[in-house]
């Protein structure tokens, strides 16, 4: 596949090719218009960090947050405050213990509502 750089109408560029290959450590994504009313500063959507990590909106660039819509899939969440609660950092296993915990308190509720 050729690559090749378009400037289209409406200043849009258009990038084809097999990769794209950035030597930076920083893609920033900035409108003017699109700011919250006295934002300021940086505006770095994606960052190649100093953990060898990739980083979206690096130090909160972003007031709004960050928005994913549709299907979200990702093969490891890691949060460390799952592993020492729970001994593992599946969201999905740990939502299942604490509802199997959660119906264990119930019925020892229903019992003693009993006595």
């Amino acid at each position: 596949m050729e690559s090749d750089i378009k400037l289209l109408k409406r200043g849009t560029v258009q990038i084809e090719g097999k990769e794209l290959h950035l030597k930076a450590h920083d893609i920033k994504l900035d409108n003017l218009s699109r700011r919250k009313k006295g934002a300021s500063g940086h505006r770095r959507a994606m960052v190649h960090d100093n953990t060898d990590g990739l980083t979206i909106n690096f130090n909160g660039d972003y007031p709004g947050g960050v928005t994913m819509k549709g299907n979200i899939k990702c093969d490891k969440i890691e949060m460390v405050q799952l592993k020492r609660l729970f001994g593992h950092t599946s969201l999905i296993d740990t939502i299942a213990t604490m509802k199997r915990e959660m119906d264990a308190l119930n019925r020892r509720i229903a019992k003693l509502e009993k006595r």
